[in-house]
């Protein structure tokens, strides 16, 4: 439910009874109070108050929920509005005093909230009418800051559905600028203002992204790709961003941003659905300065990566739950601007400078967070602070249902994530150099910020899990595809959908693949029949399902859910019929992916990050590491006897994968004796292994830029282990992605394979 709509049903209720009881003569009296109160009129207290510190929201066409330009839109939510300023929850305005001062900042003084409690008391009289103020000038077509230099439209209006997960698109308008300009404010408007949470800004060279661009069919493109902008293509470029409850304002002087000439605006949206279907096509307003800024301008965020690396897993129930951030600055700088940005769980947000002397400066304090209401503090005065001075970020979340604020009831763990019932959480801070000539210091020391976050995010499974949603946000449709040794094409199966990790039923007549739907992100199960094309959802829920692998005999399948954002492991009859059963669940929050049900049927094998594990299907279930001397491994599948672990991994060769295999002890489900022998070929690559039933070969994937190649290698099973050298089968028209997540590519005798093809962008937008 949204903030405003908590706020009208608080209305009602108060007004019905508040304001009917303040309408009886002598009510303040009534309250044992002593003598008369000094009058308290609309027209000479309240309307000023009201019309410099809410009606720029607060009118027709703007963002409140409802006009307060009239005594009688006034009078009718007195109470209300009484307490909402009593609490300081109206005007919203998060930073705490005493913690800087702010450009715009929107606090009523004691003396104003006090004049509201005391309008009501009186019955909300009307007072001289000649004595009422002028209502503020708004420009007659909406631009707060003025009219624009330059206002660009959403190409086309996009479609956001009434419910189902949220939705980040971009969208590419061209600027037709003929010459540099730069950037001193931006004014974001949009049109369907209850589903836009969020939105980015990014310039990007004219007509770079024209291939993205409608190819799904959907005006725009899907997934983060206006974050970062700068570092895919030179001469591109952050612009800023908006989000809800942001004021639009103008850029200190030194922030200035060049917006070249030709180049193209990039917008990113974040939908938030709310139940009702809309449309949203927004306008955006750019100001230019009168010439560019010669200042050297860094930002940093704490933590870094809104969080990326920070280890966001709060359990259910939680209530303080805190990730901290420290960075120390190379140089001297003189800082303009404070952002802050979470989700719903997220309560506090304090950040402190400590100078090299051990003082402390307090920088920015929000003792309650509000996702609804999201600003940018422009200093008044930009702070100085020397080299050396250390800022310290804490941010506290409260996952309990003691949290007004908590989305989900009864709460469930939250992880870190772009989607708003996930959690994130940063503040940063924008700023000049004092000199130039610390440029590379600030360069190198928020380049490792970046790469540290991003290692961490990979050993505690955020970056597996974000990667894995934007290859599914921006893979478009795949066709289902079995090819023969040759790379002949036997046959389509069913229609093209969004696709991913098939595998191949044991005796080749079925393949089990996950299904996307693309407008809600569910991941289900699904079996085809090759022959008839036709397919069957196995699971079909709001969990989402992958990675398939098929048991031996055909009969089951087992596969990874996500269960109130803990992975686990299940398994039901490859028909759909009978009960699901959970065989496992992982204690974190990382994510596991299956990759084999071992020829014996007594094991499962799956890989958490980079380490890989076996779980033994019946008995205790007691999952047991294959990596007891470390080797760096995933994608594990055993040989048809189990006697060998055929695996990728990148720890000798750099971030080039390889194929290896190991021994493996069947009889205690841990790795064998001996050591590890490389079977993919000397300068190549590959990931994606498949065993023939016999096992008398091998199958891989080459992994790259360039199409995927099927590789095939013939091996001696038996002991000593041998294998001749790689040769290639057939090459696949597009390279397939996350080949470490496959199962069981060919069949069972090595003559069929099956992928999930991508098609051609031309058939994107006509393929259903």
């Amino acid at each position: 439910m949204s903030r405003r709509f908590v706020i009208s049903l608080l209305a009602i209720a108060l007004c019905q009874s508040a304001i009917g009881s303040s309408q009886t003569p002598g009510a303040g009296s009534a309250r044992g109070q002593s003598g008369p109160s000094k009058p308290v009129t609309f027209t000479e207290t309240i309307a000023p108050i009201v019309y410099a510190n809410c009606v720029t929201c607060h009118r027709p066409n703007e963002a409140a929920p409802f006009s307060l330009i009239s005594y009688e839109d006034v009078a009718k939510r007195g109470a209300l509005i009484a307490k909402v300023t009593g609490a300081r929850y109206m005007p919203p305005w998060h930073a705490e005093p005493g913690y800087g001062e702010f450009v715009g900042e929107r606090r009523l003084t004691d003396a104003q909230i006090a004049a509201f409690a005391e309008w009501v008391k009186q019955g909300l009289p009307r007072g001289d009418a000649s004595k009422m103020p002028q209502l503020p000038a708004f420009p007659a077509d909406g631009w707060r800051l003025g009219q624009p230099d330059l206002v660009l439209e959403m190409p086309a209006g996009f479609d956001v559905a009434a419910s189902g997960p949220d939705v980040f698109r971009n969208f590419v308008i061209p600027t037709k600028l003929s010459e540099d300009k730069w950037v001193r404010g931006i004014e974001f408007r949009p049109s369907a203002r209850k589903v836009v949470h969020h939105a980015i800004f990014a310039q990007v060279p004219g007509g770079s992204r024209a291939a993205l661009d409608g190819a799904d069919g959907r005006p725009g493109f899907g997934g983060l790709s206006a974050v970062g902008v700068t570092t895919d293509q030179p001469d591109s470029g952050g612009l800023g961003g908006w989000a809800v409850g942001a004021q639009p304002m103008m850029y200190p002087a030194a922030m200035v941003t060049r917006l070249p000439k030709g180049s193209d605006f990039l917008l990113q949206l974040h939908f938030h659905p709310t139940g009702k279907a809309e449309t949203e096509r927004s306008q955006i307003g750019i100001y230019f300065a009168d010439k560019p800024s010669t200042a050297s301008v860094f930002s940093v965020e704490l933590p870094a990566l809104f969080g990326f690396g920070s280890g966001i897993d709060i359990p259910a129930g939680e209530k303080q739950f805190t990730i901290k951030d420290s960075f120390t600055l190379p140089g001297d700088v003189r800082v303009y601007m404070a952002n802050a940005h979470a989700h719903y769980l997220a309560t506090q947000m304090n950040a402190v400078a400590t100078f090299p002397d051990g003082s402390t400066k307090r920088l920015l304090f929000i003792r309650d967070w509000d996702f609804n209401w999201q600003d940018s503090y422009i200093y008044k005065t930009p702070l100085a602070l020397p080299k050396g001075t250390r800022i310290d970020v804490t941010l506290n979340y409260d996952n309990s249902a003691s949290n007004p604020r908590n989305p989900i009831s009864p709460p469930r763990r939250a992880l870190f994530g772009e989607q708003s019932f996930d959690e994130m959480g940063t503040v940063s801070f924008m700023f000049e150099l004092v000199s130039k000539d610390d440029a590379p210091f600030f360069q190198q020391a928020l380049g490792e910020r970046t790469k540290v976050a991003i290692q961490a995010a990979g050993k505690n499974g955020t970056l597996g899990r974000f990667l894995a949603r934007q290859q599914r946000q921006r893979s478009g449709r795949q066709q289902l595809t079995v090819y023969d040794r040759t790379g002949s094409i036997v046959s389509k199966v069913g229609d093209p959908a969004s696709f991913f990790q098939p595998t191949m039923s044991p005796d080749g007549s079925r393949v089990a693949v996950i299904k996307n739907d693309i407008e809600t992100d569910r991941q289900d199960v699904w079996v085809f029949d090759v022959a008839t094309g036709k397919g069957k959802a196995i699971t079909s829920d709001l969990d989402s399902d992958s990675a398939p692998v098929w048991s031996p005999d055909g009969k089951e399948l087992a596969y990874v859910s996500v269960r109130d954002n803990t992975h686990g492991i299940y398994r039901r009859a490859a028909d759909g019929t009978g009960v699901e059963e959970m065989l496992y669940r992982h204690p974190t929050g990382a994510q596991i992916v299956l990759t084999d049900w071992s020829a014996d049927g007594r094991y499962l094998c799956f890989w958490i990050n980079d380490a890989m594990f076996v779980l033994p299907v019946t008995g205790e279930r007691k999952i047991i590491a294959l990596n007891q001397d470390e080797f760096f491994g995933r994608g594990g599948r055993l040989s048809p006897d189990s006697r060998l672990l055929a695996y990728n991994s990148n720890s000798r060769q750099g971030l080039r994968f390889q194929v290896y295999v190991r021994p493996f002890d069947p009889s205690t489900g841990a790795q064998g004796e001996g050591p590890a022998q490389k079977v993919s070929a000397e300068n190549g690559n590959g990931m994606g292994v498949s065993w023939r039933r016999d096992g008398k070969e091998l199958f891989y994937l080459t992994q790259g830029p360039a199409p995927s190649v099927v590789m095939a290698v013939d091996v001696t099973a038996s002991s000593p282990f041998t294998a001749s050298a790689p040769r290639p089968l057939f090459t696949l028209p597009h390279p397939v992605p996350n080949p470490a997540q496959l199962s069981q590519i060919s069949s069972a005798n090595g003559d069929r394979f099956v992928f999930a093809v991508n098609l051609p962008q031309r058939q994107q937008a006509t393929a259903k």
